[in-house]
């Protein structure tokens, strides 16, 4: 099995948000804290922008729902 390409990251710390976020992709599970760089795997990443673009949507649903 090849190595996965390595990408740091810094999740923002938000206010009222827990300061770790648990990533669990596959066989593959890890805690990443708030507001410090860190190395992981590109498909956490990747999981992690689709749930902001997740985010995202579900916001604009609402928000036109309430009109």
């Amino acid at each position: 099995m090849a190595a996965e390409k390595k990408v740091r990251i810094k999740l923002p710390k938000i206010k009222g948000e827990s300061d770790e976020v648990f990533v669990s992709v596959n066989h593959y599970t890890c805690i990443i804290k708030r507001g410090e760089e860190v190395e992981v795997p590109a498909f956490v990443k990747e999981v992690l922008d689709h749930q902001e673009q997740m985010l995202e949507t579900i916001t604009l649903f609402e928000e036109k729902a309430k009109k």
